[in-house]
């Protein structure tokens, strides 16, 4: 069993969506701009004598209705042995998916993966839809980081999402049928619908579990200075 820190920022955004990158003067390029909510979650911890470092940052557009699915994800993973690095862009009709890795067994990899909901996007989608997913059965791409651990290619796979309502929760049950991988995410009821908690279960005894501590809502990208550091006590980070 090992402890760790789990830090989420979600952060609106003017996304290319031409580039698949941050737009830097957004009002130069009006028909090319399309508002996403960013998602980078960042998990580190320890195993052993050293250390783990991985990161998602996720692109999801404010208007799913008009723009369904997640535009981009990248992955880093970083140890003591070596690091990867996978990259998702949203196609016309797939995926193109590469992958850079120090490990013999992931190698360099690049392919096209037919076009689904993404693992990685459920969250902001939860945010961005007052709370609410896609309940049933749907197509579903998991997750790069439990590709990475779990040494599985990457592929459309079939999942149901069921909810359960309570006062103030909403909790979500996301099943795939034919990998061994399960996902609860819990989530406030009323706005601004925070993500209160998530757990992850791929069938080997261990089940990953993260209860939000702390939250903040803040210019982060401004508070660089040596003063500011107090804020990480609010956030209660140890890592």
């Amino acid at each position: 069993i090992r402890n760790g820190d789990a830090v989420f920022v979600f952060v609106t955004e003017d996304f290319s969506s031409s580039k698949q990158v941050k737009l830097d003067n957004s009002d130069q390029a009006p028909d090319d701009k399309i508002s996403v909510l960013k998602l980078n979650t960042l998990r580190k911890f320890k195993t052993g004598i050293y250390d783990y470092s991985m990161m998602e940052s996720i692109f999801t557009p404010v208007n799913i209705t008009k723009y369904p699915h997640t535009l981009k994800t990248t992955t880093t993973s970083q140890d003591w042995c070596g690091h990867t690095f996978t990259q998702l862009n949203l196609g016309d009709n797939a995926y193109h998916f590469k992958q850079f890795s120090y490990f013999e067994s992931d190698g360099d990899e690049e392919k096209t993966i037919h076009k689904a909901l993404l693992e990685e996007g459920l969250m902001t989608r939860i945010r961005i839809n007052k709370g609410q997913l896609q309940e049933g059965k749907i197509d579903l791409i998991p997750s790069t980081i439990y590709s990475r651990f779990n040494y599985k290619k990457m592929d459309v796979e079939k999942a149901t999402i069921s909810k359960i309502t309570t006062d103030n929760t909403l909790s979500y049950l996301i099943k795939y049928l034919n990998i061994d991988r399960t996902i609860s995410i819990d989530v406030e009821k009323e706005f601004p619908y925070k993500i209160l908690g998530w757990s992850e279960d791929n069938g080997t005894g261990l089940i990953t579990t993260a209860t939000l501590k702390a939250s903040s809502n803040e210019p982060y990208w401004k508070q660089k200075k040596l003063t500011h550091a107090s804020k990480r006590e609010v956030l209660k980070l140890k890592y």
